[in-house]
């Protein structure tokens, strides 16, 4: 009596490249990328549906591309809650944003009256303890930039016209009082929160609030 062949298992369907796609894609629509990555998830899930239906079972992932699919949906339903968060991060982050850079026109403000300050301070070393009359009396002794340029700008103000005055111009410094308190320049308007920008006579510099 022959004996019969033995039976070979049927090979198990190979699941489809399209649909594990599908599957990440979806993951990531609901996880992070919302739209941008739920509409690739629908459309390699209808691929992949239709290659594994005209497989003849050589195909498996049905149920990746299925899973793919529904959280691709869910991710444009979630649509209008994205668009809320992403907008009170917004507004959230846009005064912090506005904040440090008018911080930082703030700190190139008080940098220039510095240097304005010290130009001063140089030429009143030169001639006989006198402060200067006008800005083009100290144009060489500013660092690098020239008063006559960027250094007689505030980058808050809303012109290119010069930002700051030299105070008390062609007085001897001694007739001002102590160096710490004698002021000698001085922003023109408070472009800072209604704080301006001055400089001493001994040189430093710093922001004020009111008239001076």
């Amino acid at each position: 009596m022959d004996t019969p062949p033995p039976l070979t298992p049927a090979a198990r369907p190979r699941t489809a490249g399209l649909a594990i796609a599908c599957l990440v894609l979806g993951i990531c629509s609901i996880l992070c990328l919302s739209i941008l990555a739920g509409i690739p998830a629908l459309i390699l899930g209808s691929l992949a549906l239709k290659r594994i239906g005209a497989s003849d079972g050589s195909l498996g992932g049905r149920t990746q591309a299925l899973a793919g699919i529904i959280m691709g949906v869910v991710s444009f339903a979630l649509l209008p809650l994205v668009c809320i968060v992403i907008a009170i991060a917004f507004a959230v982050a846009r005064p912090a944003v506005a904040g440090g850079h008018a911080k930082a026109q703030e700190a190139a403000c008080l940098h220039n009256v510095q240097q304005c300050t010290l130009a001063c301070a140089k030429y009143a070393l030169e001639h006989d303890a006198t402060l200067p009359r006008t800005w083009g009396d100290v144009e060489k002794y500013a660092v690098k930039e020239t008063p006559a340029q960027s250094l007689l700008h505030c980058p808050q103000a809303r012109d290119r016209a010069v930002s700051y005055e030299i105070v008390n111009p062609g007085r001897r410094l001694a007739e001002l009082g102590p160096p710490a308190e004698a002021l000698i320049v001085r922003e023109i308007q408070a472009n800072h929160h209604g704080r301006r920008a001055v400089g001493f006579a001994d040189g430093h510099a710093d922001m004020h609030a009111g008239a001076l």
